[in-house]
Protein backbone atom coordinates (compact mmCIF):
# COMPACT_ATOMS: atom_id res chain seq x y z
CA UNK A 1 0.00 0.00 0.00
CA UNK A 2 1.25 3.04 -0.98
CA UNK A 3 1.74 6.16 1.91
CA UNK A 4 -0.25 8.85 1.02
CA UNK A 5 1.86 12.40 1.82
CA UNK A 6 -0.58 15.44 2.29
CA UNK A 7 2.59 17.65 1.43
CA UNK A 8 2.94 18.93 -2.12
CA UNK A 9 6.69 18.61 -3.40
CA UNK A 10 8.52 21.68 -4.61
CA UNK A 11 11.23 20.57 -6.69
CA UNK A 12 14.24 23.07 -7.87
CA UNK A 13 17.59 22.33 -9.80
CA UNK A 14 20.32 24.09 -7.96
CA UNK A 15 23.98 23.79 -8.62
CA UNK A 16 25.87 21.07 -6.75
CA UNK A 17 28.10 23.29 -5.08
CA UNK A 18 25.29 24.75 -3.16
CA UNK A 19 23.70 21.39 -2.77
CA UNK A 20 27.31 20.56 -1.02
CA UNK A 21 26.46 23.34 1.14
CA UNK A 22 23.45 23.02 1.79
CA UNK A 23 24.11 19.59 3.21
CA UNK A 24 27.30 20.59 5.28
CA UNK A 25 24.75 23.64 6.75
CA UNK A 26 21.93 21.42 7.53
CA UNK A 27 24.37 19.04 9.15
CA UNK A 28 25.53 21.55 11.03
CA UNK A 29 22.49 22.54 12.48
CA UNK A 30 21.40 18.77 13.04
CA UNK A 31 18.54 18.87 10.72
CA UNK A 32 17.72 17.07 7.38
CA UNK A 33 18.17 19.02 4.19
CA UNK A 34 14.45 19.05 4.33
CA UNK A 35 14.15 20.54 7.58
CA UNK A 36 16.84 23.09 7.01
CA UNK A 37 15.32 23.98 3.90
CA UNK A 38 11.90 24.35 4.99
CA UNK A 39 13.39 26.54 8.12
CA UNK A 40 15.06 29.22 5.51
CA UNK A 41 11.73 29.59 3.30
CA UNK A 42 9.58 29.76 6.67
CA UNK A 43 11.51 32.56 7.60
CA UNK A 44 12.46 34.60 4.48
CA UNK A 45 8.72 34.16 2.57
CA UNK A 46 6.04 36.32 3.91
CA UNK A 47 2.89 34.50 4.96
CA UNK A 48 -0.21 35.47 2.92
CA UNK A 49 -1.35 37.83 5.56
CA UNK A 50 1.95 39.85 4.97
CA UNK A 51 1.89 39.64 1.17
CA UNK A 52 0.78 42.80 -0.80
CA UNK A 53 -2.02 43.29 -1.91
CA UNK A 54 -2.32 44.02 -5.49
CA UNK A 55 -5.66 46.31 -6.92
CA UNK A 56 -7.15 45.03 -9.53
CA UNK A 57 -5.84 45.91 -12.99
CA UNK A 58 -8.76 48.21 -15.08
CA UNK A 59 -9.34 47.92 -18.57
CA UNK A 60 -8.57 51.29 -19.82
CA UNK A 61 -9.55 52.59 -23.50
CA UNK A 62 -5.80 53.06 -24.41
CA UNK A 63 -5.33 49.06 -23.25
CA UNK A 64 -7.86 48.29 -25.64
CA UNK A 65 -6.72 50.57 -28.90
CA UNK A 66 -3.43 48.76 -27.92
CA UNK A 67 -4.86 45.20 -28.19
CA UNK A 68 -6.02 46.66 -31.41
CA UNK A 69 -3.18 47.67 -32.79
CA UNK A 70 -1.53 44.51 -32.24
CA UNK A 71 -4.10 42.19 -33.49
CA UNK A 72 -3.97 44.63 -36.73
CA UNK A 73 -0.22 44.48 -36.85
CA UNK A 74 -0.74 40.38 -36.99
CA UNK A 75 -2.87 40.64 -39.73
CA UNK A 76 -0.66 42.65 -41.59
CA UNK A 77 2.34 40.29 -40.86
CA UNK A 78 0.27 37.44 -41.57
CA UNK A 79 -1.90 37.93 -44.81
CA UNK A 80 -2.63 34.26 -45.80
CA UNK A 81 -4.02 33.31 -42.36
CA UNK A 82 -7.48 33.49 -41.71
CA UNK A 83 -8.08 33.87 -37.83
CA UNK A 84 -11.41 32.17 -36.67
CA UNK A 85 -12.97 32.75 -33.67
CA UNK A 86 -11.96 30.10 -31.26
CA UNK A 87 -15.25 30.16 -29.24
CA UNK A 88 -17.31 29.09 -32.82
CA UNK A 89 -14.61 26.21 -33.20
CA UNK A 90 -15.22 25.08 -29.77
CA UNK A 91 -19.08 24.95 -30.47
CA UNK A 92 -18.56 23.11 -33.65
CA UNK A 93 -16.43 20.60 -31.78
CA UNK A 94 -18.91 20.21 -29.35
CA UNK A 95 -22.11 20.12 -31.28
CA UNK A 96 -20.31 17.42 -33.19
CA UNK A 97 -19.36 15.04 -30.14
CA UNK A 98 -22.73 15.67 -29.05
CA UNK A 99 -24.13 13.95 -32.11
CA UNK A 100 -21.86 10.94 -32.17
CA UNK A 101 -22.79 10.35 -28.92
CA UNK A 102 -26.05 10.26 -29.80
CA UNK A 103 -25.93 8.22 -32.51
CA UNK A 104 -24.06 6.02 -30.51
CA UNK A 105 -26.84 5.59 -27.83
CA UNK A 106 -29.21 4.69 -30.62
Amino acid sequence: MQKHNPRPRLMIDISPELRRRIKIAAAQNDLSVREYIERILEQTVPGEANLPQREPRRVTRETIDRLRQVREQIRQNHPDTVFTDSAEIIRQMRDERSEHLTAEMQ
